[in-house]
């Protein structure tokens, strides 16, 4: 749905967070020099409505882009940015009404459990102080149509919102951040067995304290080659800083500056590029740098080699592994052997419905903003 289409308690909530954000100085800072890693390739104009986050569904050659916005909505689009579904409520009301949740931000697809849209969600109400609730949750929600299934609270002594998710690559940990501290929690934990409102809050597993202090208020996140890329901005200084989540060392990625809003972070080819970055135009500092809400797109400067690795997986089917060379796992690769094509999820690995072949054949793989990959079969 269409700005035009969106209830008007949504766009009260757009309203008043456009005008708190117009009455905020921006913050001094000192720009950090662009350190080279990525190109921006494209500024292409997106819908009002995709304004908080966007991620991603791997597996196919047309992947679905899945956004979050204004405040509480839920739209799936192709790589073309055609809508095909939408949701200007994706909170229930009853939610809403119960706990005080109104605010989406940027999401994560999990592919555990034939797949679901993790939705992290807070309480935002400028005009009452904003986070009047001082409780975090995750919403899951059908990837596909974009319903509602059940949410479980977060530990509120260790976050008061959730304002972003990202999943692992392997899928078995949930990062988010309270403060400066970045949190990880078991994605098996995000079960119905402990929805609320009568399942207990679940605890984060690991917390690296400190990890994001002096990058500002994270917006979005996303996974690339095992590390965390994380986006913000204080003022202009518009960044992208990456975290590794073994041992908390930060360097920065990308570096912008412009006047706007930082939102959601996600790897996916689409719109010209690889990485994708949501710029909003509200700002304290106008015009803004892009009059329509808009998709940065960009593509790494030094593009990664992709490595294969394959295994009979029965006596039809082969599983193919995508990774870099240091074993990381790529998502959203295409792959093909012969006439049978597909495409890596987000660990990196797809299954090919073909017999391990008698002769050598040469398997491929390849991806926007990589350098091809292959491997010849059997070995």
């Amino acid at each position: 749905m269409y700005v035009g289409q969106m209830s008007n308690r949504s766009l009260a909530i757009a309203a008043a967070a456009t005008l708190l954000l117009a009455a905020t100085p921006a913050s001094a800072t000192a720009a950090t020099a662009d350190p080279g890693i990525w190109q921006l390739k494209a500024a292409t104009p997106i819908s009002f409505t995709y304004w908080q986050g966007i991620t991603s569904v791997p597996g196919s050659a047309d992947p679905a882009l899945l956004f979050t916005g204004i405040s509480e909505g839920a739209y799936r689009t192709n790589s073309k940015l055609n809508q095909l579904a939408g949701n200007d409520a994706e909170i229930p009301a009853s939610l809403t009404s119960s706990v005080g949740f109104n605010h989406i931000g940027d999401g994560s697809f999990d592919q555990n459990g034939g797949g679901r849209l993790l939705l992290p969600l807070e309480c935002y109400y400028p005009g009452a102080g904003g986070n009047t609730c001082k409780i975090g949750a995750f919403g899951v929600a059908d990837p596909k149509t974009l319903a509602w299934r059940y949410y479980v609270k977060l530990d509120p002594a260790s976050i008061a919102k959730a304002m972003w998710v990202e999943m692992s690559p392997d899928g078995k940990l949930v990062w988010t951040s309270a403060g400066d501290n970045l949190l990880a929690f078991r994605s098996s934990d995000i079960s119905p067995a402990n929805a609320a409102p009568g399942g207990a809050a679940i605890k984060p597993v690991r917390t690296l304290t400190g990890a994001l202090k002096g990058l500002g208020e994270v917006t979005g996140a996303v996974f690339w080659r095992g590390r965390l890329l994380v986006a913000g901005q204080q003022g202009k200084d518009f960044q992208i800083n990456s975290v590794d989540p073994s041992s908390g060392a930060v360097r920065i990625e990308a570096q912008q500056t412009l006047s706007g809003e930082s939102e959601g972070l996600d790897i996916v080819p689409a719109a010209g590029g690889l990485l994708q970055w949501q710029i909003m135009p509200s700002t304290s500092t106008p015009p803004a740098t892009y009059a329509q809400s808009t998709l940065m797109s960009f593509l790494p400067l030094a593009p990664p080699q992709l490595k294969l690795s394959a295994r009979a997986d029965g006596r039809k089917a082969i599983a193919v592994s995508v990774t870099t060379g240091t074993g990381q796992p790529i998502p959203h690769a295409a792959v093909t052997l012969g006439r049978v094509h597909g495409w890596s999820g987000r660990d990196g690995t797809v299954r090919l419905a073909v017999a391990m072949p008698a002769k050598r054949t040469k398997l491929s793989a390849s991806l926007a903003g990589t350098r091809a990959g292959s491997l010849q079969l059997p070995r």
